[in-house]
């Protein structure tokens, strides 16, 4: 009961210091829900009976959250309307319709909503890891991919545990809270630590200034910026499987040095959001420039290999399909 109480009072540590300084990132919310659904599955042992069916349907939602935060903390694109997400949602639901209608007896039914979405929760927890694992070296500050890769260590293991003995039987449910309390008191520091940085932002899809200009106001306080520009202004940025390796050696520069350059004075996340917003900047005037050159010619030019590649990120900066975008700024000049 002890271990119970101080449990809940650093989550509720958490969940103030995440509403005050986090409230407007979509991670942030994630992480608000999972810490009131982690306070369900304390309280579920100690409530009147009449209340844990509440408590257990919070409990069913850990691995889905899990999923979700793996998602927003760690992908570019995170893939919430997809398979997987129907996944982490069958997980959390078919358990709350068996429990609705009394599901009890082996069956088809029983089978469906209470046996299967066991394993399911397994699976998109482990599929929340390899997010995690294959977006690893997206972020461009080496310090901030560690603080998140502790920030998810911290919550996964001790959700991962949970759902084991809650599903299976096996451990000690005793040890239970002081696993969570030592999570949260990792999170709290990791929060505190990281700041901002740790719980990104989605890739926004507004556009941006045009870079020339924000690179020449920054070339005047940075040398290494300058020389950036100059490079990338001669087309460097068209090559083709253009790598943060390629761009580092050709400024001669680390590439931890090119890393910061384009996150911390650029203000980047990564380096593919960079290259996109140089290639899609050019590719746009093209578009409207030379209206009869055919999109997939101009895609090539700008330095991606495929159509569908260049439509997925000029949508995700332009919020339109490259032709909608020439259709649109033809129709202003006329």
């Amino acid at each position: 009961m002890l271990l119970t109480g101080f449990s809940l009072g650093l989550l509720s540590i958490l969940v103030v210091i995440i509403s005050r300084d986090f409230y407007k990132v979509p991670a942030a919310r994630v992480l608000l829900v999972l810490l009131v659904a982690t306070a369900g599955f304390l309280l579920h042992r100690i409530i009147p009976t009449g209340w844990t069916w509440f408590t257990a349907s919070l409990t069913g939602a850990l691995p889905a959250l899990f999923w979700l935060l793996c998602q927003y903390v760690f992908s570019r694109r995170p893939e919430v309307k997809s398979v997987w997400g129907a996944l982490a949602l069958y997980s959390f639901i078919a358990p709350i319709i068996a429990r609705i209608f009394s599901v009890s007896e082996p069956g088809y039914l029983y089978l469906i909503a209470k046996q299967i979405p066991i394993y399911v929760e397994y699976v998109i927890m482990l599929h929340g890891i390899w997010v995690v694992i294959i977006n690893w070296s997206d972020d461009l500050l080496d310090s901030r991919r560690k603080l998140r890769g502790a920030f998810l260590a911290a919550v996964g293991i001790s959700l991962i545990w949970a759902t084991w003995i809650l599903n299976f039987g096996y451990g000690e449910r005793n040890w239970l809270p002081a696993v969570i309390s030592v999570a949260a008191f990792i999170v709290a520091t990791i929060l505190l630590k990281g700041s901002k940085g740790v719980l990104p932002d989605t890739v926004s899809t507004v556009e941006k200034p045009v870079l020339d200009d924000e690179h020449k106001r920054l070339s005047a306080q940075d040398g290494e910026a300058t020389k950036l520009t100059e490079i990338m202004n001669s087309g460097f940025y068209r090559t083709e499987k253009l790598t943060l390796a390629m761009l580092a050696q050709k400024m001669e520069l680390p590439e931890y040095k090119t890393r910061s350059l384009i996150n911390q004075t650029l203000g980047y996340r990564n380096f593919n959001d960079y290259i996109n917003q140089l290639r899609i900047a050019d590719a746009s005037e093209r578009l409207v420039s030379d209206p009869e050159a055919p999109i997939l010619n101009i895609a090539l030019d700008v330095g991606y290999r495929t159509l569908s590649s260049f439509n997925r990120a000029f949508k995700e900066i332009h919020s339109l399909s490259p032709t909608d975008y020439r259709a649109q700024k033809l129709d202003l000049i006329k």
